[in-house]
């Protein structure tokens, strides 16, 4: 078993270790509220930082999931730093929703930590970029250039997989130039000069492909098409099965909060420049930049799933169908 193999296993059976210890006292958020509370049903919800996640904080801003809802409901927001972080909530009870990229999802899924994709969320840009003027190709990467991405079995790391892949013909060539950092903490190291390399996602590539110091050096589109998912959303297999309503309300609610961003640009830009800390005419730039989509639609989830299996990322077969990644609504591959 290959290194990474050993450690993605220990980080799911962590997840699942934390599940196993809360079963009896913190099953389903949703459930145990909703009972507790009679009439009101309460809902939790997790996200991440970056563009990205825009639907959830339109969704947030505007109350949508509540106003889908037929009934009274607390919905309680939470922002955690990372896939891995999501799914050990979500193991233990104390996640209905959230959304991560898909290869962290897959994991989870795989895993048994008890959910599906209820809706894609996004398709975004990641780019590979360097400090270093000697380095145009993935070939170019010595042993002593740090690559830093966010985290180890990230979507990022599994994109940069692919390409080696394909480019060096193995997926784990770059494994040991991975160092695990905070999107933002990996642009301002690789801006210094810290770090040699960064795989990020939006808005962090707009950023970085303002700063004349740095270059792009590898097209990712090659190995994973636009409009293919980055970003999926999540809803526990308890809430599907024993609260269909609140379900549905929050698949309407993403879908809904997908057409406010192309329909409403401008407050739109305006709600997510408060929750980005950014100005208005820098979201509204990130919004019109290739490549930045918001669509319930999958796009490659099954390959995605496949190539993690083939590659040592999965303890777990990846299954074949795609139903057993998405819940009965959602369309797409």
């Amino acid at each position: 078993m290959r290194p990474l193999k050993k450690l993605t296993a220990l980080i799911v059976s962590a997840a699942l270790a934390v599940s196993l210890s809360a079963c009896g006292s913190t099953s389903n958020a949703a459930a145990n509220s909703s009972a507790a509370s009679g009439d009101t049903a309460t809902l939790k919800i997790a996200m991440q930082y970056g563009l990205s996640y825009a639907p959830y904080a339109i969704m947030q801003a505007k109350g949508l999931i509540e106003k889908n809802y037929d009934g009274e409901l607390n919905v309680e927001w939470s922002t955690l730093n990372s896939g891995s972080a999501i799914n050990e909530a979500f193991a233990s009870g104390k996640l209905d929703v959230g959304a991560m990229g898909l290869g962290p999802a897959i994991t989870g899924i795989t895993s048994g930590v008890g959910y599906k994709i209820y809706d894609n969320i996004s398709s975004m840009p990641n780019k590979l970029y360097t400090n270093k003027d000697n380095i145009n190709s993935l070939s170019d990467i010595t042993g002593s250039d740090q690559i830093a991405i966010v985290n180890v079995g990230s979507f990022q790391h599994i994109l940069l997989a692919l390409a080696c892949d394909k480019e060096l013909g193995d997926a784990h060539a770059l494994d040991n130039n991975l160092v695990a950092m905070a999107h933002p903490d990996g642009m301002s190291s690789l801006m210094s000069g810290s770090v040699a390399l960064h795989l990020t996602s939006a808005p962090y590539t707009f950023q970085e492909d303002d700063d004349e110091n740095l270059h792009e050096i590898y097209n990712f589109n090659t190995v994973w098409p636009e409009g293919n998912s980055f970003i999926v959303g999540l809803a526990s297999t308890k809430l599907n099965e024993e609260q269909p309503d609140l379900y549905n309300a929050v698949v309407k609610a993403t879908e809904e909060a997908m057409d406010f961003i192309k329909e409403n640009p401008d407050e739109a830009a305006e709600i997510l420049a408060e929750v980005n800390d950014k100005d208005v005419d820098t979201i509204k730039d990130w919004l019109g930049r290739d490549g930045v989509n918001f669509s319930a639609r999958t796009g490659g989830v099954v390959e995605f799933a496949s190539f993690m299996e083939k590659n040592d990322f999965l303890t777990n077969e990846a299954s074949k169908d795609y139903s057993a990644y998405v819940f009965d609504n959602v369309q797409g591959d």
